[in-house]
């Protein structure tokens, strides 16, 4: 098994929330309130796959859903005030896992980790500038699971 295989079987979802819907909340706490062809831009998924996303995202009462003040024709989302909880329940969970996970690195290397860790987070950037991201995780059959 290759070390990338090793880290996707090891993936945690959070919360209840897959990461596909962790992508989606992180982006719109981000930039709210967006259109959806804008929201597919920003993470690199295709229309259909964020639309699909943000519905059941919308259905658990997440996501607002809101008529454009400018622009009848489009629907802005956004964050609801349950989705906010989320977020800063994930963003607390995620950066706790961080936090242990660095504990298993020498602190000697910590300043390289975090060099190396900006670079890759650059070239996902720029890979989803560029269209060129895979999806997500679950579009691979990725693992689904919980955590406490």
């Amino acid at each position: 098994m290759s070390n990338y295989s090793a880290v996707v079987s090891l993936t945690v979802y959070c919360c209840d929330t897959t990461v596909t819907q962790c992508t989606v909340l992180t982006e719109l706490g981000r930039s709210a309130p967006v259109t959806l062809a804008e929201l597919s831009r920003r993470i690199g998924f295709d229309k259909s796959w964020t639309s699909r996303a943000v519905e059941n995202l919308v259905q658990e009462g997440l996501i607002d859903k809101v008529p454009s003040q400018t622009d009848h024709r489009t629907i802005q989302l956004s964050l609801s005030a349950s989705g906010e909880v989320r977020l800063r329940e994930l963003n607390q969970t995620l950066n706790g896992l961080a936090d242990q996970a660095m504990e298993h690195i020498p602190e000697s290397e910590h300043t390289s980790v975090h060099r190396a860790l900006e670079w890759l987070q650059k070239a996902l950037l720029d890979l989803t500038e560029d269209k060129q991201l895979v999806p997500t995780l679950e579009a691979l059959g990725g693992p689904s699971c919980a955590c406490d």
